[in-house]
């Protein structure tokens, strides 16, 4: 340190500030004088004595130390933290970049289907380029087959948003990938047939629920509509009230044929499926109403059923409602409502 007072004005605070009374700014500046200046430094010690300036120079190197320890302190305090903050950011990093989070199957795109060696394929594609799979794992027991994957974010290290898989069915009676089940008694599950699946609800009281079956089926994705609930007592019925207007009553065909059976299956104690909607002709406008009992669904199934050559233990099922027992039968019930309608002359009608 540069010594920033002359003698005389050192010489001056010498009696102040051995009585300890300079405050500590000028105190170390007396100090740096002392030790830079051998007269003053001289001065000082007689004015102490030497008793009191040894104790004086004891409490300065004491002082010193003090010092040093605090900065060596500050300095290991600082290391620490950079050391922590290292150690999160490091765990972060592997966390986003090495180890991931289990694969989610609303993550990705799947395609699957089961060759002539009775062996399924599954092709999976990620929906977000940002993201990689790794760590894909089969395990198998009791004719179930759990296949699982983690996702991470893109990196040198993974950078395949994407897996192949095959799984041999001999011997397998379900396959799950990520938790949802894509093959189930001979039947390749879609993520269509498995979304209605898991929408089922057993009571038609439960507005939420029954909210999720509409957008299950794909009703929310085509028309605006209020719903009524009718359930002080039986026929319980859910009437869609459709805000849309059409031109022809190709409504009923829809709802008869291919939405209103899916909504019966999928809500336990659903009796009856209503709707109303009006027609534009050049004759003015017509307000239609429709119903659809679920003895009406039932018998069109079974109409369905005795075209069809799916399975004859499908073929034993009487109602929509059994079918919307598993994930097998709900993509059965689909198949068939979906090739029903796709054989019918009904027009398709949207807004």
């Amino acid at each position: 340190m540069r010594n920033d007072l002359t003698c005389a004005v050192a010489r001056d605070l010498l009696p102040s500030y051995v009585e300890g009374l300079t405050s500590e700014e000028t105190g170390q500046a007396v100090e740096r004088h002392l030790r830079s200046c051998p007269d003053c430094a001289a001065r000082h010690a007689a004015m102490v004595g030497p008793e009191l300036a040894a104790k004086l120079e004891e409490e300065r190197r004491e002082l010193d130390y003090l010092k040093r320890v605090k900065r060596r302190s500050r300095a290991r305090i600082l290391a620490a933290v950079v050391c922590t903050v290292l150690v999160i950011a490091g765990g972060f990093a592997a966390k986003i970049f090495l180890i991931g989070t289990p694969i989610q199957p609303q993550t990705y795109a799947l395609r699957q289907y089961v060759d002539e060696e009775n062996v399924l394929h599954l092709v999976i594609d990620c929906v977000n380029s940002a993201w990689a799979y790794h760590g894909w794992k089969t395990e198998e027991a009791d004719g179930v087959v759990e296949i699982s994957g983690r996702s991470v974010t893109v990196s040198p290290i993974h950078d395949e948003g994407w897996g192949r898989l095959t799984v041999p069915l001999e011997g397998v009676r379900e396959v799950r990938l990520c938790g949802d089940v894509v093959y189930q008694d001979g039947v390749v599950i879609s993520a269509a047939a498995m979304h209605r699946y898991e929408a089922r609800t057993p009571y038609v009281g439960d507005a939420p629920a029954l909210g999720r079956v509409a957008e299950a089926v794909g009703l929310d994705a085509q028309w605006s509509y209020t719903t009524e609930l009718t359930t002080g007592e039986r026929p319980y019925r859910w009437t869609f009230k459709f805000q849309n207007h059409w031109g022809d009553t190709s409504a009923d065909g829809w709802m008869r044929c291919y939405y209103g059976p899916q909504m019966l299956a999928l809500v336990d104690n659903l009796d009856e499926v209503g709707w109303t909607y009006t027609t534009v002709t050049s004759s003015g406008k017509t307000f239609c109403q429709g119903v659809l009992t679920l003895e009406e669904a039932d018998a069109y199934l079974a109409e369905l059923l005795a075209k069809s050559d799916c399975d004859q233990r499908w073929k034993e099922l009487k109602s929509v409602k059994d079918f919307a027992a598993t994930p097998a039968g709900t993509q059965v019930l689909y198949d068939l409502l979906w090739e029903g309608l796709s054989s019918s002359t009904a027009p398709i009608f949207g807004p």
